[in-house]
């Protein structure tokens, strides 16, 4: 008796466990899917490598397929992956590869054997279709299907009609598709076009994701036919549609038993949240983004008391926060980032939400006290987010402990470290940036949080030494903007041995640079710019196996070579070295790498200019300025043909610029100032170039009229050169122009009237691919728990940010008699013009006062004529205006005082006449040097006092120009006054001579006695 009931047991062990199947899956099935398999793949298609041919193998295994354990029959089938074998073709043969996708169309039948299956998962194949007949209504057959998810494929809404029949399912996904599309779309053998098809006979259905689908239907329950007697839906997910409404508010009802809601990026009716008290029984309810505004309802919302998750991010609500939003004691998540809220948050309905999780308060104009104290009792409080508030200092009234332990805190503009952290052991992520908190750097904060994965504490005032803890889950460390002092810990690698992003940039950190740095095997971003670290890069700095991908040691006093042969920077994108000291040649193991930016310059290489550069074709930025470089620029740079920015000024290289460099390169910004280089610059002829440096060379010939087809260019500097021949014209259609410097050059003829036409378009800025920010988002994952998406509300909060290129966004110019070199987003607000030290003539053009924009105009040391024009006055931005040693005449516009941002006033070596401006404003801060040269200027600072004299005006021109009070001596007056008068003498003379003879004889004898006078004084004296 005893053993046969052991052999029954047994028996049923084998059966339950399916050890009776020799090979742990049904043989149709696996006949099916490698049909499946096949149908799939492309001829020698690799897609679904675990899935073979082989007796031996285990089909329950198999990349997707999920069994029973009880049956072993396939009770999940997931093909997530595109095709990859292909892409792999697509590439060699250069075939459109969306038009191939949609190639693969559906096929039921190879369904159809999978009679266990529960769920099917076919996301992201750009299916659009099915084979005749084999729609998905063959699937009804499959009565035990409950999950199918068709998302991120071409659907549109035909497919309705023939998933209607599936009255088994339960979890429906149709995201990223075209069902809102009128769109018709034509396969073989099928037509699937717009019409009336709905979605209806689901009756099982609890999840519905409709999200990203174009749907522009009003009314969406009717849409879909989901009857409220019979539905059992409880999720419908309809976010990033195109709803002018979502459902008429006294439809809401219908919704009495959704439980989950989200209507994110959609365009809903302002009094939604009003009825929405009607939905009881919603949980999670997420309308971010839906052009909400004015102040939250009292009834509707907060008649929702069984809600547990609520996003209001995105809008445009303003006012205080409802005290009736205490009603919701359930709620554990809320997110009201991005809006206009206002109010204390202590004396909020927050503070008697005891369930809270997560607390998201980002952008708003929320006053948030410093101690946190109100949320002492929140003991389930794990997250808060709470930057570009008004963070304020608010006396705690008694010590207190918080019950809360967070995980995720982060605030800005705080002052002061708040005291509730000293509590705290159970942070991950940590983010008090731009706080200007002061006092030695808080070790102990990183000691009490062994967790830590995310420290982002830039933009303060901590001093002192790093005294760093051990952090084993440490990817993110930013302590960039402090005045941290001290040598970096030697074992930093040890220290934090996961770290990926390191940047403590902006400090006074001294000393070596730690070789175990290339201890962190998955570093990839290291900052230590603007430092004063000394001595030789590690050998050790980038090891085999590193994924170092950005490294800024700029400003630094580094010295020694550049990379040593054994660094392995395979993986190194992004290199500045520039403002140290290094030295020796232009290291050739930089060749190695798949370099995007390299910027070499302000050090102190030698040789010839690095011709294997070009052979990098990632290269984008490349700068090598301001070192000692020689030799002609390299003929290999024309195969850059990513190459945007060439900077390779301030070096000592010769002959001509390659005539390669021509309109088939993408370059965007060349500078190439203070070389000797010579000829002339006709292969520049790009489109999209936007500065053009070549100052001080020995450039000949004339300006090339092509530059004025570059209409993207905004910075053209071609001072010190030997150019000859007029301004031309066609540089007028640069309308983008903003700084223009063709000083000390041979130029000559006229002012084009036409420059006045530059710089009219206002908010003029440059696009920032050269200075583009790039970041490295915070490495743990949060709100896993929650169906709202918080990861995009934080990610402002744990991302780190890095300018590319930033230091050759800019230009030197020449203005307030000093140079000056405008970098970065400055260069936007920066405008000039500069045509000193030429041969121009002719008088200023009056259109250069439409010019109002501009801050500083130089047309000093030239030979223009004319009057100084009352119409600068419009210039109200300029800075420095100067007009010396040139041949003007006339007054001095009494206007000009008007320009109370000037700061430069010179009009000194001309011919002007009249009295000085009034010294107000500006013009009294002006000195002598200012008026000097001008013999007949008078009126202080000058030393010559001016005389009343009545003035004759001489023409309406110099009447416009002329101040009401008289000068001393006006030079026009003086002249024809002293003529006409001259002549009157000589006239009265010959009338008297002619007409007396008596008075004609004395005369004569008075001459002809004063002739032989001389004549016998001179003659004696020899």
């Amino acid at each position: 008796m005893t053993s046969k009931i052991v052999y029954w047991w047994l028996l049923i062990l084998f059966i339950v466990n399916g050890w009776w199947c020799c090979y742990c899956c049904w043989k149709e099935e696996r006949t099916a899917l490698l049909q499946l398999k096949e149908n799939i793949n492309y001829t020698g298609g690799s897609y679904l490598p675990s899935w073979v041919a082989n007796e031996t193998s285990d089909c329950c295994q198999w990349e997707g397929i999920v069994c029973s354990n009880t049956t072993r029959r396939v009770g999940e089938l997931a093909i997530t992956v595109k095709k990859i074998s292909q892409e792999e073709q697509l590439r060699t043969n250069g075939t459109n590869t969306d038009d191939m996708l949609k190639n693969w169309l559906f096929n039921a039948s190879l369904f159809i054997p999978f009679k266990n299956l529960k769920a099917l998962l076919l996301p992201g194949h750009s299916l659009a279709g099915w084979a005749k007949n084999e729609g998905f209504e063959k699937l009804r057959q499959l009565g035990k299907l409950e999950i199918l998810d068709l998302s991120g494929n071409q659907f549109n809404r035909s497919i309705f009609q023939s998933l209607s029949q599936l009255s088994s399912l339960k979890s429906l996904n149709l995201s990223h598709n075209n069902i809102g599309s009128g769109s018709d779309i034509w396969f073989t053998h099928n037509k699937i076009g717009s019409g009336s098809e709905r979605l209806s006979g689901l009756d099982k259905l609890e999840i519905l994701d409709l999200s990203d689908n174009n749907l522009d239907d009003e009314n969406l329950l009717s849409a879909l036919e989901l009857n409220t007697s019979r539905t059992a839906l409880k999720k419908l997910d309809i976010r990033y549609n195109t709803f002018r409404s979502f459902i008429p508010n006294e439809e809401l009802g219908a919704l009495r038993n959704i439980e989950y809601l989200l209507l994110d990026g959609n365009t809903l009716d302002e009094n939604f949240l009003r009825s929405s008290g009607v939905m009881s029984s919603l949980k999670v309810l997420s309308v971010a983004n839906c052009m909400l505004n004015g102040i939250l309802p009292l009834q509707g919302l907060c008649d929702l008391k069984y809600l547990e998750e609520l996003s209001l991010s995105g809008n445009s609500f303003t006012g205080k926060l409802p005290t009736c939003l205490g009603n919701l004691t359930f709620l554990r998540v809320f997110d009201l980032t991005i809006n206009q809220f206002t109010g204390n948050i202590a004396s909020s309905p927050l503070s008697s939400l005891l369930s809270l999780e997560y607390l998201l308060l980002a952008n708003n104009n929320f006053e948030i006290p410093i101690s946190f104290e109100s949320f002492a009792n929140h003991s389930k409080l794990k997250f808060v987010t709470a930057d570009y508030n008004s963070v304020i200092v608010q006396t705690s009234s008694k010590s207190w402990i918080p019950k809360f332990q967070l995980e995720v805190l982060s605030l800005n503009n705080c002052s002061q470290m708040p005291s509730f952290l000293h509590y705290q052991r159970r942070l991950r992520l940590l983010r008090l940036s731009k706080c200007n908190i002061g006092g030695n750097f808080p070790n102990w904060l990183l000691e009490n949080n062994p967790r830590l994965a995310d420290v982002l504490l830039d933009g303060n005032a901590f001093t002192g030494s790093l005294e760093l803890p051990l952090l084993p889950d440490l990817k993110a460390f930013d302590i960039s903007n402090n005045k941290i002092q001290g040598q970096l810990p030697p074992n930093i690698g040890s220290i934090f041995p996961n770290l990926v992003i390191s940047t403590m940039s902006n400090n006074m950190l001294e000393g070596m640079l730690p070789s175990s740095f290339g201890d962190m095997k998955d570093l990839a971003v290291l900052d230590l710019s603007y430092n004063k670290l000394i001595g030789d890069l590690p050998i050790g700095l980038a090891r085999k196996g590193s994924k170092l991908n950005f490294l800024r040691l700029s400003y630094n006093m580094l010295k020694g070579e550049i990379f040593l042969i054994s660094a392995n920077i395979n993986n190194l994108e992004y290199l500045y070295l520039d403002r140290n000291n290094f030295s020796g040649p232009t290291p050739q193991k930089l060749s190695t790498a798949p370099l995007i930016t390299l910027d070499l310059s302000y050090n102190n290489l030698s040789g010839n200019v690095p011709a294997w550069l070009g052979n990098i074709p990632s290269l984008t930025s490349l700068a090598l300025s301001r070192n000692h470089l020689k030799g002609h620029i390299p003929p290999d740079y024309c195969r850059l043909e990513g190459l945007e920015v060439l900077d390779l000024s301030d070096n000592n290289l010769v002959g001509v610029i390659p005539s390669c460099f021509n309109s088939s390169l993408g370059l965007k910004r060349v500078y190439l100032s203070k070389n000797k280089l010579q000829g002339e610059f006709n292969m520049f002829s790009n489109t999209d170039l936007k500065v053009l440096d070549l100052r001080d060379n020995n450039f000949s010939g004339s300006i090339p009229k092509w530059l004025g087809s570059t209409l993207e260019i905004t910075t053209l500097l071609l001072k010190g050169n030997r150019l000859q021949g007029t301004i031309p014209t066609q540089l007028c259609h640069a309308s983008n122009l903003r700084i223009l410097d063709l000083s000390h050059n041979n130029l000559s003829g006229p002012i084009p009237h036409c420059l006045g036409s530059l710089m009219q378009i206002e908010g003029i800025s440059e696009a920032y691919p050269y200075s583009s920010s790039f970041g490295y988002s915070g490495f743990q994952t949060f709100g896993g728990d929650t169906l709202i998406n918080i990861e995009s509300s934080i990610e402002s909060s744990s991302t780190i940010f890095f300018l590319d290129n930033y230091a050759w966004v800019g230009a030197e110019f020449t203005t307030k008699y000093n140079t000056y070199s405008y970098e970065g987003s400055i260069v936007d607000y920066m405008s000039g013009i500069d045509l000193s030290c030429n041969q121009l003539s002719g008088e200023i053009p009056k259109e250069l006062s439409n010019l109002t924009e501009i801050r500083a105009l130089n047309l000093s040391h030239n030979h223009i004529t004319g009057t100084i024009l009352s119409e600068f006055s419009k210039l109200q931005n300029i800075e420095s205006l100067d007009l010396s040693y040139n041949n003007l005449t006339g007054r001095i516009p009494s206007q000009l005082v008007e320009l109370t941002t000037l700061a430069i006033f010179s009009v000194a070596h001309n011919n002007l006449t009249g009295r000085t401006p009034q010294r107000t404003s500006q013009f009294a801060t002006f000195t002598e040097s200012s008026y000097e040269g001008n013999p007949f200027l008078c009126g202080p600072p000058l030393h010559n006092n001016c005389m009343e004299t009545k003035e004759i005006p001489i023409s309406p021109r110099a009447l416009d120009c002329c101040e009401d009070d008289t000068g001393f001596l006006d030079m026009e007056s003086f002249s024809i006054s002293f003529l006409v008068a001259y002549a009157n003498v000589v006239l009265v003379v010959v009338v008297v001579l002619c007409v007396n003879p008596y008075w004609r004889n004395v005369w004569f004898y008075f001459v002809e006695s004063f002739m032989y006078s001389c004549y016998y004084f001179f003659a004696s004296k020899m």
